[in-house]
C-alpha cells in the first residue's frame, strides 16, 4: 500500500474544514463501485482524507469528493454523454466542458477539455501527471 509522501500530507494539512475521513465504509462503497482498488494512491487518499473546499494557487478547478457519490456520478457523466472510456474516472465538476481524469489503469491523471476530445481519444493528448499524488501535489502547490 503507498502510503502518502510527506510533503504531500504537509499540503492536505493545510486545508480547511474537517478533512480527516472518519467514515470509511461510503468510501470502500464508491472505490468498489468506481473499480479503483484500495491501496491505490487514489484510495489511500480517499480513505484517509475528505475534499472539504481545497484551496488550490495552480487551477481553479474544485475536486469533487468520493463520498455520496460526487465522483461516480461525474464518471456516469463523462461515460455516458462524452463517450469517454470506462477506466476514465471524472475527479470535477463537467459544467466548464472539461474535467481532470483520473486514469484507474495507470494511476495517472489528465486534464481533459471537451474541445480536444477527438484528439484525445485519438491517443494524441500526452499525460499531465503520471499519478495521483503528483497531481495532487501540483493541485495543492503554493
Amino acid at each position: 500500500m503507498p502510503g502518502i509522501p510527506s510533503a504531500l500530507v504537509r499540503l492536505i494539512e493545510r486545508q480547511t474544514g474537517n478533512i480527516h475521513r472518519t467514515h470509511k465504509d461510503l468510501v470502500i462503497e464508491e472505490l468498489q463501485a468506481l473499480g479503483v482498488p484500495l491501496d491505490s494512491e487514489f484510495g489511500v487518499f480517499f480513505l484517509n482524507y475528505a475534499i472539504t473546499c481545497y484551496c488550490s494557487q495552480t487551477s481553479d478547478v474544485e475536486l469533487s469528493d468520493i463520498d455520496y457519490g460526487a465522483i461516480r456520478m461525474g464518471t456516469e457523466f463523462v461515460h455516458d454523454v462524452w463517450e469517454l472510456p470506462q477506466h476514465l474516472i471524472c475527479l470535477t465538476s463537467c459544467q466548464s466542458e472539461g474535467c481532470y481524469l483520473y486514469d484507474r489503469n495507470s494511476g495517472a491523471v489528465l486534464d481533459f477539455s471537451l474541445a480536444d476530445r477527438e484528439l484525445f481519444l485519438a491517443g494524441g493528448v500526452a499525460l499531465k501527471w503520471d499519478s495521483f499524488f503528483q497531481f495532487l501535489s501540483w493541485y495543492l502547490a503554493e
